[in-house]
């Protein structure tokens, strides 16, 4: 009779078991950054994709109208009017919200009515970056990634003393503090807070050329003075922004100066969101740097290094400097 033979498997040890728990480990701590970066990429190619087509909508504009929508069309200063970019829906792919708004019935835009909601609560998702990770609404308002350039603006803070943080606004910057301007020569970029009548900038008065100038950027609204980012709202810097403010200042957001206190920062009166100083500045999520549309219609991811004076000169339409974003 013959024998039957037991083949008999090792078992992993205990060594081998943590030897390869560690090499997995390992891998998966290369692959991650990868992969993280994938998806960045995929995100800031939305948001790229985002500005193109706020680009087509203010090219669609300006050849219907013959300008740009001005920043906020309005009478009374303290009456929040339609935005710029209310003004660009029926030249997106939104002609159902455009439809259903009253654009020349004036009061207040939070009242104008979009299928039972509040203008302001209306989602319109090319005005979102993905790359964004603050909440896309609040208080039941509908928060936007983009703004519109005041150009090279001051934007003096509510508290005196922390004006001496400012990057500082340098010659040749616009004559009007936060954009508040009647008059389209105060404001050295594409938008103001406030005009008189509908009409914007055309492209003629951009006299630094369309290629060279800052249209649109992104900002974070949760770092912007009472968290108002709503698209359709043109007060405080929910629908422009200024190229005096450095790039991605302050992305930290602190709520409020003992919120800044607290974390240990210096000067943290002048750290909150309601220093002007700094809120008023473009900023984004994206590491090291912040997407702008450009007059052409182009757009491009400008570093955070960027020098302050070449940034301002590229919010500016008619400084006359010389910029090379080649160098």
């Amino acid at each position: 009779m013959a024998r039957q033979v037991r083949s008999f498997r090792r078992a992993f040890t205990l060594v081998e078991l943590l030897v390869v728990i560690a090499i997995i480990g390992t891998l998966v701590g290369l692959l991650l950054p990868a992969v993280q970066a994938a998806r960045e990429a995929s995100r800031r190619s939305s948001c790229q994709n985002n500005l193109k087509q706020y680009g087509l909508a203010l090219q669609n504009h300006h050849d219907t109208m013959g300008y740009i929508p001005s920043g906020a069309p309005t009478t009374p200063w303290g009456t929040p009017f339609l935005s710029w970019q209310a003004s660009i829906m029926p030249f997106i792919e939104q002609t159902g919200v455009a439809s259903k708004i009253k654009f020349n019935s004036g009061g207040d835009e939070r009242f104008r009515n979009i299928d039972g909601h509040d203008l302001r609560s209306t989602k319109i998702k090319m005005a979102r970056c993905p790359s964004d990770t603050g909440a896309d609404d609040m208080w039941g308002w509908f928060q936007g990634s983009y703004s519109g350039s005041l150009g090279s603006q001051r934007t003096p803070s509510a508290d005196g003393n922390c004006n001496q943080y400012l990057g500082f606004a340098e010659s040749p910057a616009g004559q009007a503090d936060h954009g508040n301007a009647w008059n389209f020569k105060d404001i050295s970029g594409m938008f103001s807070r406030l005009v008189t009548e509908q009409k914007g900038v055309t492209f003629s008065m951009v006299q630094d050329g369309l290629s060279k100038t800052i249209f649109v950027g992104e900002m974070l609204p949760e770092c912007h003075d009472h968290d108002e980012g709503f698209w359709s709202f043109n007060g405080k810097n929910n629908a422009h922004a200024s190229t005096s403010v450095p790039i991605n200042t302050m992305t930290t957001c602190y709520d409020s100066q003992a919120a800044a206190q607290q974390k240990g920062v210096p000067n943290p009166q002048c750290w909150a969101k309601s220093n002007w100083n700094y809120s008023w500045g473009f900023r984004s999520r994206h590491p090291g740097g912040a997407m702008f549309l450009f007059g052409d219609g182009h757009t491009q991811m400008l570093p955070e290094t960027i020098d302050h004076t070449t940034y301002q000169r590229l919010g500016g339409r008619r400084d006359g400097g010389t910029i090379n974003l080649d160098e």
